[in-house]
């Protein structure tokens, strides 16, 4: 891509080049920023903009300081904490210890116990969860944003941030199939997305479909 830049004394053509960047890797820099009150506002705005379009199960809406991972409408999330769970030497030690515990109070076989309601719905309950919050998405990491299947909403805020964290002019660019946020610095176009990590630029472009919009996430003063 080239652009033209014009000062007083001539026409220069410079070559632009495209690059994506890293949403994990430049966390640090961006951090600092996500609690800014236009960046927020942002995040606000897009999330109940996806709640009033797409009603959550029960009717749930957008409540500021919610974890916007929460908001994902497919089982990605809940499969991954299981697993990690699952995987947890301690979850399983414990799990271990509940069981035989309440084998020797009950005399049921460990086969049945998933049967036995108060084993199932309260000890094991509360042990699962305790876990399951363990593994969850913590406020502040990355992860945290990551509302999958919610680019068009979450990206509203990946743009917000790095204007912010980078003093840049960033910008929405949504399409038929993906959406992510844009901006130039240093001459370099830069392709941001905090909802999925691409291996590179070009997987990211090859999924972007039809332009649908290109705004600025926030108008020039």
């Amino acid at each position: 891509m080239k652009i033209t830049l014009n000062n007083p004394t001539d026409t220069v053509e410079e070559e632009i080049q495209e690059r994506l960047f890293s949403m994990r890797k430049n966390w640090h820099l961006l951090k600092p920023f996500l609690n800014d009150e236009e960046v927020q506002t942002v995040l606000n705005n897009a999330m109940t903009a996806f709640c009033e379009e797409h009603p959550p199960y029960g009717g749930k809406m957008w409540v500021p300081g919610d974890a916007p991972w929460e908001y994902t409408t497919s089982a990605y999330w809940c499969d991954r904490i299981t697993d990690k769970v699952n995987e947890d030497e301690e979850y399983q030690k414990e799990v271990k210890l509940l069981n035989e515990e309440w084998i020797e109070k009950t005399n049921l076989d460990e086969d049945d116990l998933w049967d036995d309601d108060e084993y199932r719905e309260q000890h094991w309950a509360r042990l699962y969860e305790t876990y399951y919050d363990k593994h969850s998405p913590k406020e502040g990491t990355i992860e945290w944003y990551k509302f999958i299947h919610g680019c068009h909403w979450i990206n509203q805020f990946t743009a917000a941030l790095v204007s912010k964290a980078l003093n840049v002019e960033a910008y929405v660019w949504q399409t038929e199939t993906h959406t992510c946020a844009t901006f130039l610095k240093d001459n370099i176009i830069y392709f941001a997305d905090v909802q999925l990590e691409w291996e590179n630029l070009d997987e990211l472009l090859d999924f972007m479909g039809e332009e649908v919009d290109y705004y600025p996430i926030f108008e020039s003063k």
